[in-house]
């Protein structure tokens, strides 16, 4: 049983090293070994000594070295998937004639749907621009219009004081007015609970 043991190309395998923090690891993946050490020469040489233990204890119990897998064949798995895509589309013609008269209405109404839905998807874009971005932009530029001509007014021609005066006057009776109004919502905005009993 471990005639694989004695063929030395079974036994060797691609040492993996890794260094972290100044310390050597070396790894034999196959024989599931793994050895630290400060220097790589002398961690090397635990590794050969733990790996013709290792092959010594697998002599005395009859064991195999574990060989790696073989790579798959492309070629072989290529052919596979096209030989199941005919037999597929074998089936699928063979059933599907026999269910032409059972499903054609389901079919008809599916496809009316797919349609439909097709349609939409395509006019989902252009319905976005046309009801959501031209209207954001024939308001934005409204909007900067009026202030452009706002601005330029009162470049133009400052507000006369008698003018000012009257409507900080204006202004001035209607917090007056609204005040009570403010004080009962003020609760709501703070946390404080109404002067009105």
């Amino acid at each position: 049983m471990n005639d694989n043991l004695g063929n030395q190309e079974n036994a060797n395998e691609d040492i993996i090293l890794n260094l972290k923090d100044e310390k050597f690891y070396l790894r034999l993946q196959k024989f599931g070994l793994m050895v630290k050490g400060d220097d790589l020469n002398s961690t090397y040489k635990e590794l050969m000594e733990k790996k013709k233990k290792r092959i010594s204890i697998m002599k005395e119990l009859n064991l195999d070295i574990p060989v790696n897998r073989p790579k798959r064949d492309s070629a072989g798995f290529f052919l596979k998937t096209i030989i199941f895509a005919v037999v597929f589309l074998v089936v699928v013609g063979i059933v599907g004639s026999k269910l032409d008269g059972i499903m054609e209405p389901r079919l008809s109404q599916l496809g009316s749907m797919t349609k439909r839905n097709m349609h939409d998807l395509i006019n989902l874009p252009f319905e976005i621009v046309r009801y959501r971005v031209i209207p954001f932009f024939e308001r934005r530029a409204k909007v900067d219009v009026l202030e452009k001509a706002l601005y330029k007014k009162v470049e133009e021609r400052p507000m006369e004081l008698e003018r000012q005066e009257k409507i900080i006057k204006s202004l001035r009776v209607m917090v007056q007015r609204l005040k009570p109004f403010v004080d009962e919502l003020r609760p709501l905005f703070k946390g404080e609970e109404s002067r009105v009993p």
